[in-house]
């Protein structure tokens, strides 16, 4: 009888905490801000956080050193990753700059949000 109960606390108390969660409005963290985009890397690459992805992972070398892959959710064959993809390779070729963020985990070993600065205005 007491290990019902304690399973029903915990069902309880997780069921409680999952909706908070959900709908938890995480701004992220900014991971670069307003760098160029020096080379970008489409494939099997093994040694980034989230590993290949089925050869479906993007790495991107910005201008200052710092080089970041999308994550594993958003790479190639994600929808979302597409679109994030599109912007990336938009800013490779017009030479703009761009931010990105991480969402995920808030710690910058990979980004989940890319902003396009127009470098003319």
């Amino acid at each position: 009888m007491k290990s019902i109960s304690k399973v029903l606390a915990g069902s309880l108390l997780l069921a409680a905490a999952l909706p908070a969660a959900a709908t938890d409005r995480n701004p992220g963290v900014q991971c670069v801000d307003g760098q160029y985009i020096s080379q970008i890397d489409f494939g099997y690459i093994t040694n980034i956080q989230g590993g290949p992805d089925w050869a479906n992972a993007v790495v991107v070398h910005f201008a200052n050193g710092t080089v970041l892959p999308v994550n594993v959710h958003y790479n190639h064959n994600d929808a979302g990753g597409r679109n994030i993809i599109e912007a990336l390779r938009m800013a490779f070729t017009t030479r703009s700059p761009v931010s990105v963020w991480d969402h995920d985990h808030n710690n910058c070993d990979d980004f989940d949000m890319v902003r396009v600065v127009s470098s003319t205005f």
